[in-house]
């Protein structure tokens, strides 16, 4: 006979059913209420032309490895932060917002951070002695690497998934974990299926809106097919239907906010924000959120068009935070950007092509702001940190990122965590202490 996950994962490419949480009731939220939002910044982001040197010797080394694609050093936006040596760093100039969450201790970067499987050297990777993540510079390869957090591995599950089937259980009523931009296998776990939810309304099944149908509807409902797999298809798809009724009374219990811009991204935090702000109507102590912004892939037009998307990226967040911190909610959410890859430092005249390490932003209340997070690598190339033809190593791994936000989550144990990310005992440093 087939069981209800089974068939859930049958049918989990549905709108409706793709909705579905499993189980019954959870209990009420606790004042441990905490939540993660993802934001993947899909084709590569360009995190040295985001994250950029200011001091005049790094810069120097930085504008000559990318002579046709520099930031003026002069327009870069400054920021305070403690990076341990006379480097000091500015942001892409279309970013002022961040600049300030940044100098009020708000937002953190981590340095020349991406996906490794151990501590890597370029020696180490030249001769074999360090393990190469597979199917480097792909975009979907990439992608995956990200969201899977076990480098080197082909589980379908995601970190996030993994951290929720620690943080929560299969007794809540809906799952705590949400897509605003589609599929996400970071939210892929064994306790739950993904609420996949557009940004500008939840589906609907059309046939049902008015009160006739409706009824007609539950009528039929009530009828008890012959079969076992009829009556499991009759209860998935009212269960469905049910949780859509409730993730779209719980978001319109929410007011809009009308200082959100205009942006895609925008509109999907604009959405999350509701949600966390509804979530004690959901019942849920732990959540994660996964949205996205397109456009990354920089391989020509870069200046121009990455000033677009550093500008919307920007903007974006800013609205977020803003609305959190608006509900008392700072402290509560974490929000911080991943991307396939970096790009190389080296143009190719107009563009940049597919690279390895980037730059990454952490957002929220809970930080332990006012410093760089990571390891400022050298930006000569063909030097100790560039693999191949401005590809700058990792430093830090995903891994290391994750676990230091899984640890403020509430997972506080070495099995749990080991089960998180079963790469991460390879790595000394295992908390990277941005949050408190």
């Amino acid at each position: 006979m087939i069981s209800r996950r089974q068939l859930l994962a049958a049918m989990a490419t549905t709108p409706v059913v793709s909705m579905m949480g499993i189980g019954s009731a959870h209990a009420l939220p606790t004042n441990d209420y905490k939540a993660l939002v993802c934001v993947f910044l899909f084709g590569g982001n360009d995190g040295f032309n985001m994250l950029i040197p200011s001091d005049n010797s790094h810069y120097d080394e930085y504008a000559t490895a990318r002579p046709d694609i520099a930031i003026p050093q002069a327009s870069l936006l400054p920021v305070s932060l403690n990076t341990g040596s006379d480097l000091t760093l500015g942001i892409h100039p279309s970013m002022p917002e961040l600049q300030s969450l940044m100098n009020t201790g708000q937002m953190v970067p981590i340095a020349n951070s991406g996906v490794l499987i151990e501590p890597s050297t370029k020696a180490g990777l030249e001769d074999g002695t360090h393990a190469m993540p597979p199917f480097l510079f792909s975009h979907n390869s990439q992608q995956a690497e990200w969201q899977r957090g076990w480098s080197g591995s082909t589980t379908t599950l995601g970190w996030a998934g993994r951290l929720m089937d620690v943080l929560s259980s299969e007794s809540d009523t809906i799952s705590p974990t949400f897509s605003l931009n589609g599929y996400a296998q970071l939210l892929n776990g064994t306790e739950h299926s993904t609420n996949l939810i557009n940004a500008s309304s939840l589906p609907q099944v059309n046939a049902i809106k008015n009160d006739q149908r409706r009824e007609s509807f539950d009528q039929v409902m009530g009828l008890s097919p012959l079969t076992a797999f009829g009556r499991e298809f009759d209860r998935v798809k009212g269960d469905s239907i049910s949780i859509r009724d409730k993730l779209a009374t719980a978001i319109e219990s929410v007011p809009e906010e009308d200082h959100f811009p205009d942006i895609s991204l925008s509109h999907q935090l604009h959405t999350v924000a509701r949600l966390i702000k509804s979530s004690d109507q959901l019942g849920h102590q732990k959540q994660v959120y996964f949205v996205g912004l397109g456009g990354f892939d920089t391989h020509a037009n870069q200046l121009e068009d990455h000033a677009i998307l550093m500008s919307a990226l920007s903007q974006s967040l800013a609205a977020f935070n803003q609305s959190m911190e608006a509900s008392g909610l700072g402290d509560k959410v974490t929000t911080m950007t991943m991307s396939d890859f970096g790009r190389r430092l080296a143009s190719n005249g107009t563009g940049t092509d597919h690279g390895w390490a980037s730059n990454h932003l952490v957002m929220g209340g809970a930080l332990n702001g006012g410093q760089l997070y990571g390891q400022w690598p050298s930006l000569i190339l063909d030097g100790e940190n560039d693999f191949n033809k401005g590809r700058m190593i990792p430093t830090t791994s995903v891994e290391q990122i994750g676990a230091t936000v899984a640890k403020w989550m509430g997972v506080n144990s070495d099995s749990a965590m080991n089960y998180i990310f079963p790469n991460l005992a390879k790595f000394s440093l295992q908390d990277l202490g941005f949050l408190k």
